[in-house]
């Protein structure tokens, strides 16, 4: 079932994409599980966030000492951020705050309470590129 704008505009593309956010206490502690015991490679790290692959899977470990929203959060790609929050929440979504790292930012959270984030892709598939 397809949605229709009224306005004659199409609604807002969403496409699963390979990233996962894991918010720990401790991104330092859960990279020594994670690359030390699963054998996942190191992408990048800052204090706040360890980029981790492991075969198609991006995981971002996120210091978020106290969530308040789920530990796991899947993203989908989206071309215009901007849109796609808006017709998310015209959708029955409300936005949840991210997390420390992030304290600007927000997640969406749908109708029946799963958290996700929506990516802004720019045409070189990297965000906001």
């Amino acid at each position: 079932m397809t949605s229709h704008d009224p306005r004659g505009t199409a609604p807002p593309s969403y496409r699963a994409n390979d990233e996962l956010a894991l918010h720990v206490p401790d991104p330092a502690a859960a990279e020594a599980f994670y690359a030390g015991v699963l054998g996942c490679r190191v992408v990048s790290r800052t204090p706040d966030c360890v980029a981790l692959a492991s075969g198609a899977l991006r995981l971002y470990l996120l210091r978020d000492p106290e969530p308040t929203h789920d530990a796991v959060v899947p993203s989908f790609d989206v071309p215009d951020r901007a849109s796609a929050l808006a017709a998310l929440q015209a959708a029955g979504c409300r936005l949840v705050p991210i997390g420390p790292h992030a304290p600007d930012d927000y997640y969406v959270q749908d109708p029946f309470g799963i958290v996700f984030d929506v990516v802004e892709r720019g045409p070189s598939g990297g965000p906001g590129a």
